[in-house]
Parts: C-alpha cells; sequence; structure tokens
C-alpha cells in the first residue's frame, strides 16, 4: 500500500507535537494509534460515501502559527460581516488559537474557561478516556495537533439564560489546517446554551477538524447549536460527543451551510436514567458541496429519551449523506426513541444517501425511524403560480417551509431569524444552481 502525503507528514511530525510537556505523551499516544487504525476510507462502511483521499496528497499546515494583527483584523471584518453579537459573551478562536483581542466574556458571566491543555493534564484525567481512533480516527489527530481551545466550566446550580458564542474562524492562511477542541462540562443543575458558529475571514483552501465534547452532570441543561458557514473552498469535519448523566438534557442541533466537502459525527450517550437528548440537523449542499452527517444515540439506561429529526436539501450536482445509529443496550428498559430524515432533491443531477438504523436489545421499548427522499411537490408548485406567483418564487416558498420545520427547533426566536435568514440566502444560491 503506498503512503500517502498526509500519512508521511503524520509521520515526519512525532517528535515535534505542540502543546506542553505534560500533555506530549497523550498526544504520541493518539498519533501512535492513528498509526496503527490508518486513515478513513471509503473502505470503512461509516466512510463508505465520503472520500478524504483527495486531502491526504495536500500539504496541509496542522500546527498553523497564532495569528498576527493582521489576521486579527481579517477576523474582526468576518465577525461584522456575519453580524455576530458583541455583548459581553463571545469567545473567538482563530485558526484554532484564543483570540483575546475578539474576545468579550464577562468574567462574572458564570463560565470559567481554562485552556484546553489544562483539561488534558488536570489531575482527574485518565488515558482511557481519550476518544478511539477506531470509532473516530480524525478525533486522534485532533487529540495530536490541537494547539488551543477551550475549557468551558459551568458549576453546579448555575443557570446562564443569555448564550455563549463560540465563534471559530478559519483566517484564510494558506493550506491551514487547525485542530481546535471545545469541552464543555456542566455541573448538576446547571444551565448553558452555546451557539457555536464557523466562519471564514478570506476564501481559501483549508481544512478546518474540529471536537467538541461535553459532559453533562445530574440534572443539568444544554442547548447547543452549531452553525457552519464556510466557503466553497473549505474542508469541515467534526465530532461532537455528549454525556448525560441522570435526568439530565441537551438539545443539539447542527446547521451546515457552507463548505466543500463536510464530515459531522455525534455521539451520544443516556447514561443514566432520565436523561434526554433532542438532536435535529439541516443541511444544504448545492453544486459541488458534499455533506455527510453520522449520527449515533446510545440508550445505556432505563427510561431515557431521544428524537431525532434531520433535514437536506440538495441542489444540482450536490450530494448529502445521513446514517443515524440508534442503539437500546441490554437493560435499556422503557425507552422512547424518535428517528427521522427527509429529504428535497431539487434536480435530476442532485443525490442523497440516507440509511437510519436501530439496534434493540432491550424489550418494553418505543422505537420508530424513518426517511424520505423526494422533489418539491407538482401540485404545491401549481397552487401558487395559479395565484400569480412566479415559478422560482413559488420554488423558494415551498423549499423554506421544507427548512422551517427543523429550524422551529431552535428554542431562542431571535436565533431562529438569524439562522433563518442565513439559510434561506443559501437556498437560494442552491435553487439557483438547480434550475
Amino acid at each position: 500500500m503506498s503512503v500517502t502525503t498526509l500519512e508521511r507528514a503524520l509521520a515526519a511530525e512525532r517528535d515535534s507535537l505542540p502543546g506542553s510537556a505534560a500533555s506530549r505523551p497523550a498526544r504520541a499516544a493518539a498519533l501512535a494509534e492513528l498509526g496503527a487504525v490508518g486513515l478513513p476510507t471509503t473502505r470503512r462502511e461509516n466512510w463508505r460515501y465520503t472520500d478524504l483521499e483527495p486531502l491526504t496528497k495536500i500539504e496541509f499546515d496542522f500546527t498553523p502559527r497564532a495569528p498576527d494583527a493582521a489576521a486579527i483584523r481579517a477576523a474582526a471584518h468576518a465577525l461584522a460581516a456575519h453580524a455576530i453579537p458583541d455583548d459581553g459573551r463571545r469567545l473567538v478562536l482563530v485558526d484554532g488559537h484564543v483570540a483575546p483581542e475578539l474576545c468579550t466574556l464577562d468574567a462574572r458571566a458564570g463560565i470559567e474557561v481554562r485552556d484546553v491543555d489544562a483539561y488534558r493534564t488536570r489531575p482527574a484525567a485518565k488515558p482511557g478516556r481519550e476518544i478511539a481512533a477506531a470509532d473516530h480516527p480524525l478525533a486522534a489527530l485532533n487529540s495530536a495537533y490541537v494547539q488551543s481551545g477551550a475549557w468551558l466550566r459551568v458549576a453546579d446550580g448555575v443557570r446562564l439564560e443569555e448564550p455563549l458564542r463560540l465563534v471559530l474562524v478559519a483566517s484564510g492562511a494558506p493550506l491551514s489546517a487547525p485542530q481546535p477542541r471545545v469541552v464543555v462540562e456542566l455541573g448538576r443543575g446547571a444551565e448553558l446554551a452555546i451557539v457555536q458558529h464557523f466562519i471564514d475571514a478570506a476564501d481559501a483552501d483549508g481544512w478546518v477538524n474540529v471536537v467538541t465534547e461535553v459532559e453533562q452532570a445530574a440534572d443539568s441543561r444544554l442547548k447547543l447549536y452549531r452553525v457552519q458557514q464556510h466557503g466553497r473552498r473549505q474542508v469541515h469535519t467534526s465530532l461532537l460527543t455528549v454525556d448525560l448523566a441522570a435526568r439530565a438534557s441537551a438539545s443539539l442541533g447542527l446547521v451546515d451551510l457552507g463548505g466543500r466537502l463536510v464530515r459531522n459525527d455525534v455521539d451520544v450517550r443516556l447514561r443514566e436514567p432520565g436523561a434526554a437528548v433532542e438532536l435535529f440537523g439541516l443541511l444544504l449542499a448545492g453544486e459541488g458541496q458534499h455533506v455527510d452527517d453520522h449520527t449515533r444515540i446510545d440508550h445505556l439506561a432505563p427510561d431515557t429519551r431521544s428524537d431525532e429529526a434531520f433535514r437536506g436539501v440538495i441542489g444540482r450536482r450536490g450530494r448529502g449523506v445521513f446514517n443515524g445509529k440508534v442503539v437500546v443496550h441490554p437493560g435499556a428498559h422503557g425507552i422512547d426513541a424518535r428517528q427521522s430524515n427527509d429529504n428535497l432533491l431539487l434536480s435530476e443531477q442532485a443525490e442523497i444517501d440516507t440509511k437510519p438504523e436501530l439496534e434493540i436489545y432491550s424489550d418494553d421499548v418505543k422505537c420508530a425511524h424513518g426517511s424520505t427522499v423526494g422533489e418539491l411537490d407538482a401540485e404545491h408548485l401549481f397552487y401558487l403560480r395559479s395565484r400569480g406567483v412566479d415559478e422560482a418564487q413559488a420554488r423558494e416558498i415551498l423549499t423554506g417551509a421544507f427548512v422551517a420545520v427543523v429550524l422551529e427547533r431552535i428554542a431562542s426566536p431571535e436565533l431562529r431569524a438569524e439562522v433563518a435568514d442565513a439559510a434561506a440566502a443559501c437556498l437560494r444560491a442552491v435553487g439557483e444552481t438547480a434550475r
């Protein structure tokens, strides 16, 4: 088997990994594990429809330098262009590095923020807690090369109403491949809302590979909405893991409006009785875009609930992928799991691969799943046309209504309107290329 450019680069960097000396053993172990299992290929079932092979031939910079003054100015312009508010609850990373000049997180906000390196080397850290490369190879790449990031902690009983804006900006530096990591810990009874933005300061070829880990103690509440708005030359890969204790709940929303090649993995563990998750997503893929959402929800305890709904809108020569798995483990009685994936194809050249899955190893459960693929309803189009609406506007109205079903799950009216406006602009572009 030939050795790819990426594999040679990883092997050459083993003795010069970033981070503190205390974190080097864990980084080296992650890199060694990645070397043993190999990078994901289409021969793996979970990567059957997403081919990373073209990336292996590119000399990416996995340790981009901290942003200079010019990069900070460009990032500031990008924040303004995307109307991301500066309201005292904003944390900004540029190429994976925290940019204090752009952060406005009030010290009194109730959130403790530390560098992610401190999380990896804390006294309670255990090597076995690292994400297995066999399950998520790109997370191992992140573990080895993460330079900066954020460890967010909310103490027991602290309830924060205003959302934290966590913005990850790609500076546009040539072939930059930052590996940011975000860790969120919610104490018992704590409540937090996070809006995670991904934007670009310049149109350039690059790759953002991000890992977000969430640990929720008993009775905690989390809302986490991720809005990805990269340019058409950016590759985006991500892993979101969420671990919920007794009676904890999470509402997780993924919205993909940009990117050239996008792969999102979501792993949710309902670890103790009463835990519940709402997981929803929207992907828009126009010409030349490939967006792949892979989710897994593990019901490990009795009386846990999951409600999953993803929708995709695919334009001409765009491709979407959805693979959602719900696993009910032995002894997880009395669970309620629902899963749906609905897709709208705007052109004969649009493609979607969808695979909802249920694995049930317990009795006394209530589970349902389903998937649909279709085009705009001809009768609905005719109805609107007969009332004086031109075809382009009629298609836009119907497509917008299809998307709104998912976006209505966003709890904040202001954020819902903000995301809906961004999605509408993207839908117009996707719809125009589809005609």
